[in-house]
């Protein structure tokens, strides 16, 4: 039976109306909706391309986006934010900064769910060179060493280190440290030390490769003492001349060694010609140090101050009043026999002090303790001088009368 028009027109307005129905009882039942995801992890890729041109991200260490997405509330039933990914792309890029854009998507494409905005998106990244630097070692110190005892110049083995990483810390880089302990230390040692790598404020600069890490040192560690200082000359002054008023300064000189100097009693001086001395009036020598015996100081001088004096002869003349009389017997009187006898004093001493001389400067005296009356003779005698010598008296003896009051 053949369809009427009217009926296929009504069968249309039908499936309309169902169309339109059934739409509308989905969007009311299972409406659209927008969700954000917050601190996504963004990934980085191609990190092996940085590693190819020797550069490294100084920062960000990471990067985190807000992400929205928008969809259906029946797919968000099985959505979770490890669907979202986020990724930079590091390849292509040189040292320095440079923004890079970050790029979102979905892991899970057959879902209506799709991503409508992320924040930020792109974001500020330092790139630096990896480089080396060779590095000094020096060596500190902690502890303190027991007394008579100091340290010597210690020996790294290597002296220097190689040290790799970012451009802008190893710029950073001041020295490299290792430290040894000083604490009751007496003999020779050989200790191995950590490296550390410090700024110039003394912080240490972390993140960098060491090569090698620990260092071998040698600390030599020395005896001190302190000795008298002794010259030695050789050859003689010329006739009639000496040497006086010999000076050492300092008198006293420290010295290190080994734990066998503490049985030295002196240290000589290397052998002086005295001779070559004439000429002035002070000198510096150096010491004749044994073996493995070297000065504390190694700037230390040692000085002979001295004076050079012409040993002559002179004479004086004097009578019997410039005599002191001594230990005369009570009510006895001293006269001498010849009257108006002169007498020689020979002197002999340095020229300046005989220069200035005088009877007043020389006590002589007749000792006539035991002596009784009578005419007889007494020796002449004299007190000692200082850097003086009376050589000979002429003549020797006093003609004398001794009689009562």
């Amino acid at each position: 039976m053949k369809m009427g028009k009217s009926d296929v027109t009504a069968k249309i307005l039908t499936l309309v109306i169902a169309i339109f129905l059934w739409s509308y009882v989905m969007s009311e039942t299972d409406p659209d909706q927008t969700q954000e995801y917050r601190n996504v992890t963004v990934n980085y890729t191609n990190t092996a391309a940085l590693d190819r041109q020797g550069l490294v991200i100084m920062e960000p260490e990471e990067v985190k986006i807000d992400v929205r997405v928008s969809g259906k509330r029946s797919d968000f039933s099985q959505f979770s934010s490890s669907k979202i990914y986020a990724q930079v792309d590091l390849s292509g890029y040189s040292e320095g900064q440079v923004k890079i854009p970050i790029t979102v998507g979905l892991l899970d494409q057959s879902s209506g769910i799709r991503v409508i905005n992320h924040e930020p998106k792109e974001v500020l990244f330092t790139f630096d060179r990896i480089v080396s630097r060779e590095i000094p070692v020096t060596i500190d110190y902690q502890g303190t060493l027991p007394i008579n005892y100091v340290r010597g110049e210690a020996l790294s083995r290597p002296q220097s280190i190689l040290v790799s990483g970012p451009r802008t810390w190893i710029n950073e880089v001041d020295r490299a440290q290792g430290v040894v302990d000083l604490t009751d230390r007496t003999e020779n040692a050989v200790v191995s030390t950590p490296i550390k790598i410090l700024n110039d404020s003394g912080e240490e600069v972390r993140g960098l490769e060491k090569e090698p890490g620990f260092v071998d040192v040698t600390l030599p560690i020395y005896r001190t003492v302190e000795l008298p200082v002794e010259l030695v000359t050789i050859n003689e002054l010329p006739d009639n001349y000496a040497i006086t008023d010999i000076e050492i300064s300092p008198q006293q000189v420290a010295v290190k060694g080994d734990n066998s100097i503490s049985q030295l009693t002196e240290l000589r001086t290397v052998e002086v010609d005295i001779n070559s001395m004439l000429e002035n009036d002070s000198i510096q020598v150096e010491l004749a140090l044994p073996e493995g015996v070297t000065l504390l100081d190694p700037d230390q001088e040692i000085t002979v101050n001295y004076q050079i004096r012409e040993v002559v002869t002179t004479s004086l003349d004097f009578s019997f009043e410039d005599l002191d009389i001594r230990n005369t017997q009570e009510g006895l009187v001293v006269e001498p026999l010849l009257q108006g006898q002169v007498y020689t004093l020979e002197l002999t001493g340095y020229d300046i002090e005989l220069e200035e001389i005088t009877l007043e400067d020389i006590t002589l005296y007749l000792n006539l303790e035991g002596y009784g009356t009578g005419e007889q003779e007494a020796e002449i005698l004299w007190e000692e001088l200082e850097n003086l010598s009376i050589g000979n008296v002429e003549p020797p003896v006093v003609q004398i009368d001794i009689t009562e009051e």
